[in-house]
């Protein structure tokens, strides 16, 4: 059963018309929280000692995450719509670009119906009643006024596979989590775009064999400002990227680059010092070589 504030299961009781719109908020795994509500006016619900939620309309279009409640613990699983403006933007970038770059991965998203006291006006209870809360697992297309996703519902965190360690050559970790300790703007750095770039090949006369290998590179200026792509190959000259650029880079183009890892031990105590956190199990011998 939704819980409901009081003012909200009183005003269902005792009004046979009442104005509600529906809430989105969608929160990117780097913090950002966006708001949106298919209602054709601004829906603001005030919150005591911060500042107040306010879902923007006429922005972002969401159809899907219908209210479902079922006994179990089978993962539930909704297809969602969005539509979306040329001008829409999320987390600085415009939602076609951000979808593509991958900024959804681990996002959630979550429906709430506010009742108002009229078209426009304010939310009773000063609070909206969840009907669903759940997690983005894939991007089923994305075009460039609309995309659809799938969505899970949170029982989805219990189909880890465990145990959770596995032994095997590499390392377990991701390279800057909590268990790596490494920290990443710590190694990172910055440059500038040489002469002569183009859309997957970044001259930098700052470049080193295989230091950036696997690691990321993130634009701070130019045409592709807040994008992101991962660095195949580095070696004096420059970066050769793992995918194309939407558009072409020009000379002067500043950006940040940061250390990649193969996992492997000789990479993580060579390029880190890091020994003392690898995870990985280089000396177990494969299944065949085992003995009886």
């Amino acid at each position: 059963m939704k819980s409901a504030p009081a003012a909200v299961i009183s005003a269902l009781a005792n009004n046979r018309e009442l104005t509600f719109s529906d809430c989105f908020t969608i929160t990117l795994a780097d913090g950002t929280i966006a708001r949106y509500t298919n209602a054709q006016y601004t829906v603001t619900i005030p919150q005591s000692g911060a500042p107040a939620l306010v879902y923007v309309a006429g922005d972002v279009l969401i159809d899907g995450l219908k209210l479902k409640q079922t006994c179990g613990v089978d993962i539930d699983e909704q297809e969602l719509d969005i539509s979306f403006k040329p001008t829409s933007t999320i987390a600085g970038l415009s939602w076609p670009i951000a979808v593509r770059e991958g900024r959804f991965d681990g996002a959630t998203i979550e429906r709430a119906r506010a009742v108002l006291t009229e078209p426009g006006g304010t939310v009773i209870g000063d609070a909206a009643v969840v009907s669903f809360h759940g997690l983005v697992a894939t991007v089923d297309n994305i075009g460039r006024l609309s995309c659809k996703m799938t969505v899970k519902s949170m029982l989805n965190k219990l189909a880890v596979d465990m145990p959770r360690d596995i032994w095997q050559p590499n390392c377990l970790n991701t390279l800057y989590d909590g268990l790596c300790t490494m920290v990443k703007s710590a190694n990172g750095a910055s440059g500038t775009v040489g002469t002569g770039p183009s859309l997957t090949y970044i001259p930098w006369a700052g470049s080193a064999v295989d230091v950036y290998d696997q690691g990321t590179i993130t634009f701070e200026s130019g045409a592709n400002v807040g994008v992101s792509r991962t660095v195949r190959q580095s070696i004096t000259s420059g970066l050769t990227l793992s995918r194309p650029l939407d558009y072409l880079p020009a000379a002067g183009d500043s950006f940040v680059v940061y250390k990649g890892c193969d996992k492997t031990m000789a990479t993580c105590q060579g390029r880190f010092n890091n020994l003392a956190n690898f995870r990985g199990f280089p000396f177990v011998p494969p299944p065949e070589l085992s003995m009886y």
